[in-house]
């Protein structure tokens, strides 16, 4: 059996290397990152993750920011969410009816503006058929992507 010392010398040492962890905690904490590492988009067909490492790392897809977050085209630093612009139905408010609302018609290919599971479906499958993943655009397979 130990002795009345050894237990309150054990209980001391364990109070104070708590202490030191918290203080550590407390002094260090994490960088929030820029970007999203996840997000799960929440739909009628089912949630979709996406996770930006998965897309931007060499060893992923490699893609730029420029090569799915269309607007503004110069400025990294001023990127917007999709969800800005292309919302669901106009009774949302807040969402331009056409890009010509906000830009000039020399700045942007398309001017219809498309709702946002229609961008998010075009942006994704071509990107996804050019590198060989997921299902072929108009494929009738939705659990290739959303989990339903």
């Amino acid at each position: 059996m130990t002795s009345k010392k050894q237990r309150l010398f054990a209980y001391g040492l364990a109070i104070h290397l708590l202490l030191v962890g918290i203080i550590c905690y407390a002094a260090f904490p994490t960088q929030t990152p820029d970007e999203p590492i996840r997000i799960m988009y929440q739909t009628n067909a089912g949630k979709v993750l996406f996770e930006h490492h998965t897309h931007t790392d060499a060893f992923g897809y490699g893609a730029a920011c420029f090569d799915c977050h269309h607007h503004p085209s110069d400025d990294e630093a001023a990127l917007i969410a999709c969800g800005q612009c292309h919302q669901g139905p106009a009774e949302d408010g807040g969402q331009p009816e056409v890009c010509l609302d906000c830009h000039d018609e020399s700045d942007i290919e398309d001017t219809e503006m498309s709702s946002r599971a229609d961008a998010f479906h075009t942006q994704c499958t071509e990107c996804h058929e050019q590198f060989g993943k997921g299902p072929p655009s108009g494929s009738e397979n939705c659990s290739a992507c959303h989990v339903l």
